[in-house]
C-alpha cells in the first residue's frame, strides 16, 4: 500500500465541493447533496487525483513517463492546486509553509520533483540566475517575486531546515529575468 490513499482523493474532493456549495449557496442556488458528495463523484478532478496518487506513491517511472503522460500529470498538478486556490476575483493565493507540511501539500510537492526535479533551483541559484550574483539583496528580490505571486516555490523534501527548502522553478526565473520583471 502506497503513502497516499483513496482517502486523500476524498479529502480533497470533500474541501472543493464544501467551497463550491459555500459559494453556491451565497448566489442562493440550490445544490443535490447526493450529487455533490465527493463519493459520487467520478469527474476528471478524482481522476486527476488518482494520477496524481499513483505518482506520489512511485507508481509510475519517470524514465518510462512517455511526453502524453507527463503532459497530463502536469495538467492534473495544476487542476489541484487551482481547485484548492481559486477564488471569486481571480486573483492569485500564493501557498503558504503550512500547506506544504499537509498530506495534500506533500502530495503535490512529490508531484512536483518528479516532473521537474532538473528545472528546480535553489533560492540562492535563482538570484545568481536572475541578477548575475547571489547577494542577500538579491535573495531578497526572488523571495519579494515568490510573495507576489511571479515564482513558484515548492519544497525539497530533502532538506530539513525549512528556511532553506524552497525552490523555484528555472524556466520562471529565466522568463522574469528575460522580461526584467522581478521586483527590485
Amino acid at each position: 500500500m502506497g503513502l497516499f490513499t483513496e482517502y486523500l482523493i476524498d479529502h480533497v474532493l470533500t474541501a472543493v465541493v464544501r467551497q463550491h456549495r459555500t459559494l453556491g449557496s451565497a448566489l442562493g442556488a440550490q445544490l443535490d447533496h447526493d450529487q455533490s458528495t465527493p463519493q459520487a463523484a467520478s469527474g476528471p478532478l478524482r481522476e486527476q487525483l488518482a494520477l496524481l496518487l499513483q505518482v506520489a506513491n512511485g507508481e509510475l517511472a519517470r524514465s518510462n513517463a512517455r511526453p502524453e503522460t507527463e503532459h497530463a500529470i502536469e495538467t492534473a498538478l495544476a487542476a489541484l492546486l487551482d481547485a484548492l486556490t481559486s477564488n471569486a476575483l481571480g486573483l492569485h493565493v500564493p501557498l503558504t509553509d503550512a500547506f506544504w507540511q499537509t498530506e495534500v501539500g506533500v502530495l503535490a510537492s512529490r508531484v512536483r520533483w518528479w516532473l521537474s526535479a532538473d528545472e528546480l533551483i535553489t533560492i540562492s541559484n535563482a538570484a545568481a540566475l536572475a541578477f548575475g550574483e547571489n547577494t542577500q539583496a538579491t535573495r531578497m528580490r526572488i523571495a519579494r517575486a515568490i510573495d507576489a505571486g511571479q515564482l513558484d516555490w515548492f519544497p525539497d523534501p530533502s532538506v530539513a531546515n525549512p528556511q532553506h527548502s524552497r525552490r523555484v522553478l528555472r524556466p520562471q526565473v529565466e522568463r522574469l529575468r528575460d522580461l526584467r520583471q522581478l521586483p527590485a
